[in-house]
């Protein structure tokens, strides 16, 4: 499984291309696809993590974190 780290540097190297590119609308458009999908991705494995840290913890602790 990939981690953050490296799923944000390809995100990286994936919006310069996209930002580069000068091809035909096809291509353009799955790299646009293509940010969207590694963005989703990096964004739900550290929304996972997140969520068992909050498992973690007792119900009432859990409660009183989200409201801050």
């Amino acid at each position: 499984m990939a981690n953050v780290e490296k799923l944000q540097e390809h995100l990286k190297n994936a919006k310069s291309k996209l930002s580069e590119a000068k091809g035909t609308e096809a291509e353009v458009r799955n790299l646009k696809k293509k940010t969207k999908r590694l963005a989703r991705k990096s964004n739900k494995i550290t929304a996972t993590e997140k969520m068992a840290e909050l498992k973690k913890k007792k119900k009432k602790d859990r409660k009183a974190g989200t409201s801050d």
